[in-house]
């Protein structure tokens, strides 16, 4: 079980990369896409390539760095789950999968991003 603050952190995340994402100019086609198969934190467009991002926030690099988070079993789950997704949407172009790193910190009136890394191309498809 997520614990509430987790949640919302993760919730925090996600909407400060789709914020970021929005400003580099991508169009938002879908968020948290769930299928039995697994979930997409965020799905885009970006010059014709469907991009699959994967948002991972996190308060220090103590254990690493968010996108360290993202290993092989997460990776082949996001990319089952894409596949998913474009069946289901009768989908077919070029497809990117990227991982949005951020950090934060806490403050008095709630979470403040201290940096975000948008890691393009991060894994490959099957």
């Amino acid at each position: 079980m997520i614990s509430k603050d987790r949640a919302s952190i993760g919730s925090f995340g996600e909407h400060a990369a789709k914020a970021y994402l929005i400003k580099e100019g991508y169009l938002i086609v879908e968020t948290n896409f769930r299928c039995r198969q697994g979930e997409i934190d965020i799905v885009a467009k970006d010059d014709g390539c469907l991009v699959f991002a994967e948002v991972k926030t996190r308060k220090n690099c103590r254990h690493g760095t968010p996108g360290e988070a993202v290993g092989a079993l997460k990776q082949k789950k996001i990319v089952i789950a894409a596949q998913e997704y474009m069946m289901q949407n009768k989908i077919d172009c070029t497809v990117r999968f990227d991982v949005i790193e951020l950090l934060y910190c806490n403050r008095a009136n709630g979470y403040q991003i201290t940096a975000l890394n948008h890691i393009k191309d991060a894994f490959m498809g099957v």
